[in-house]
């Protein structure tokens, strides 16, 4: 194989990796950092150090919030895409009581939807259009697609 062909396939190969990381993959993304990373950040949620799971690669901010029943519920920000009002959120959360739970701890009914739960507020209000999917990563933890 001449040395431009090669160079040509490695220059395409570069360029398709960078544009999968802009575009789309977004599940297989957060899946992948919680499994590469659920042990250290499994000691963040224990040790309540949850900045230090922000240097991870891919999260872009990092929320807990308080329940009732001193429940722990924190919510990974990863990416999202579009302008308000259409805009979707992309992450991962941590439950304690390892059910699911809604777009930034909300208590919402979920309906099964493949592999994880959906839950579409037009099913309250028809003229809403407010949606999340939810589904099971590993215990405890949870990938999010929200959009509003």
């Amino acid at each position: 194989m001449n040395i431009k062909r090669h160079k040509n396939i490695v220059i395409f190969i570069a360029i398709a990796i960078i544009l999968m990381s802009f575009f789309g993959f977004k599940k297989e993304k957060i899946f992948f950092i919680v499994y590469t990373h659920k042990s250290f950040l499994n000691e963040c949620i224990k040790n309540q150090t949850y900045e230090k799971a922000s240097k991870i690669i891919g999260i872009k901010k990092i929320t807990p919030y308080s329940l009732r029943n001193k429940e722990k519920f924190v919510d990974f920000y990863c990416s999202g895409s579009g302008l308000v009002p259409n805009s979707v959120y992309y992450g991962f959360y941590y439950i304690s009581n390892d059910r699911p739970l809604g777009f930034q701890a909300q208590s919402v009914e979920f309906k099964s939807d493949g592999d994880g739960w959906r839950w579409e507020e037009k099913w309250e209000n028809p003229n809403s259009d407010n949606w999340m999917y939810t589904e099971k990563i590993t215990d405890n933890w949870y990938y999010y697609e929200a959009g509003f």
